[in-house]
């Protein structure tokens, strides 16, 4: 049950809510409980001092004892207090009972309590119980000295049942917790609301990652938020866009290599066959040969471009970096691109800065670069159209472009072109079909060397690539 993350958010949440409920309504209890006994003392302490005014009035002979005890029942009405005043030897002299309790006479009865002792010693009390067991039920009792002309001529004592403070009390409790349990009902209805919100998009997502680990890229999870949750759900598309997209590109580069391995071993076949049965001439023998020994090489290319996708993806990519003139890589490919220039009637102009253009890298693995970038310009170039390779500093960083006049690349198609795999239009190039492989090998071998390489092109207009390199000092 509790392996839901769902409910584990609503248990969890719950007890968390109802935990700080339960902590806020006794923490609030105690503290109205404290207010309102404070609350009552204070008003028997402003009664009692407003009572003694009344008793030194009618000591006095400004008033008379009916006065006195209409002054008794107003604080009767407010308070429900029991009222005794009595004198210096603690007999009661005048009384007023509660109306909450019962009906007593208390004058002329005679205090000794402690309490008594202390008020006529000049100190205030205040207490709650039954004083004595002078009451049936407890009371909260304040008790001050009567003063009169500076002299402590007798004590005042106000009495106030308890229950009527605990029935205000229980009045406030109810309303606390009642407000708590529907605080408590009202959170249920929310935590479950949030916590299904929050859990959903991750139950989608494990149902779906289990469908694309069985094949199925198609199912996309809802994004209903733009928080974590939201932004996890994004990411967790986008993924799901790349794993289909790289699933095409498998298929494609599946096809493609079956392709591109069983043409030339077909070709190579017919041929070795072809010049062992004798049924070619002798004098074409050494020209078929040729043939399959270009398609073998053939064959060896895209094996080596495989083995060097293999070693970027596994990390073994290692690359031995001094200081070399990059002029002198591009004037050797060149010269073993010649044929193949000359066969298609290309023109060639190489523009160096400078003679000698030192540069810090891998010589091997920038010569492959330059390969790979100058064998797509003569591939998607047209016939008779311009290759162009210049090179030239600018500021900190060497730049090495390579340039061709073919019918460029669609500006849709140009973020994915470093995508291994990737092929553009083939309407575009007719049979130049390759593997897709050539420039993300290019861009790799660039980053490793902690630079960038861009592409310029436009439909029609052809295609021109520029990366930058360190330039190198002579040791």
């Amino acid at each position: 049950m509790f392996r839901s993350l769902f409910v584990r958010l609503m248990v969890t949440y719950f007890v968390i809510i109802l935990s700080a409920l339960l902590i806020l309504g006794i923490l609030l209890s105690s503290f109205f409980q404290s207010y309102i006994m404070e609350t009552r003392k204070a008003e028997l302490t402003r009664e009692g001092e407003a009572i003694s005014q009344y008793i030194r009035l009618y000591l006095l002979g400004f008033i008379d004892s009916r006065t006195l005890h209409y002054q008794y029942q107003i604080i009767d009405r407010f308070l429900g207090v029991t009222i005794w005043v009595t004198d210096e030897r603690g007999y009661i002299w005048s009384s007023y009972n509660s109306s909450e309790l019962e009906q007593v006479d208390w004058e002329n009865q005679k205090l000794t309590l402690d309490e008594f002792v202390q008020v006529l010693e000049g100190n205030s009390i205040t207490r709650i119980g039954r004083f004595g067991e002078s009451f049936p039920v407890p009371v909260l009792t304040v008790g001050m000295p009567l003063k009169i002309n500076d002299r402590i001529a007798g004590t005042i004592f106000l009495h106030s049942p308890i229950q009527g403070i605990n029935r205000t009390l229980r009045d406030t409790y109810e309303s606390i917790w009642r407000s708590a349990i529907l605080s408590s009902l009202l959170s249920i209805l929310l935590l479950y609301v949030i916590s299904r919100r929050f859990s959903r998009p991750l139950t989608e997502m494990n149902l779906i990652s289990r469908e694309i680990a069985t094949g199925n890229f198609k199912r996309r999870v809802r994004i209903r938020t733009r928080d974590e949750v939201g932004q996890l759900a994004m990411n967790f598309n986008a993924m799901a866009d790349a794993l289909e997209k790289l699933e095409l590109m498998r298929r494609t580069f599946v096809a493609n290599v079956s392709h591109e391995l069983k043409s030339p071993l077909t070709s190579m076949r017919g041929y070795i066959q072809g010049v062992l049965d004798h049924n070619i001439d002798r004098e074409e023998e050494e020209k078929y040969l040729r043939i399959a020994l270009d398609e073998t090489e053939r064959m060896n290319r895209l094996i080596n471009e495989l083995l060097d996708l293999s070693q970027i993806q596994t990390g073994q990519f290692s690359m031995k970096f001094r200081v070399f003139d990059i002029n002198e890589t591009i004037r050797r490919v060149l010269i073993a691109r010649e044929d193949q220039i000359n066969e298609k009637g290309m023109d060639v102009e190489v523009d160096f800065e400078r003679e000698e253009c030192l540069v810090e890298g891998d010589p091997d693995r920038l010569q492959q670069v330059v390969i790979n970038l100058l064998d797509n310009a003569i591939k998607f170039n047209r016939p008779g159209g311009l290759i162009t390779l210049k090179t030239w500093q600018f500021k900190d960083l060497v730049y090495v472009k390579v340039a061709d006049q073919g019918p460029g690349i669609p500006s849709e198609e140009i973020p994915h072109i470093w995508e291994p795999f990737y092929q553009t239009d083939k309407s575009r190039s007719g049979k130049k079909s390759g593997t897709g492989l050539g420039l993300s090998i290019v861009k790799k071998i660039i980053e490793g060397h902690e630079q960038n390489i861009w592409l310029n092109s436009q439909t029609g207009e052809g295609s021109a690539f520029i990366f930058s390199l360190k330039p190198g000092r002579k040791q």
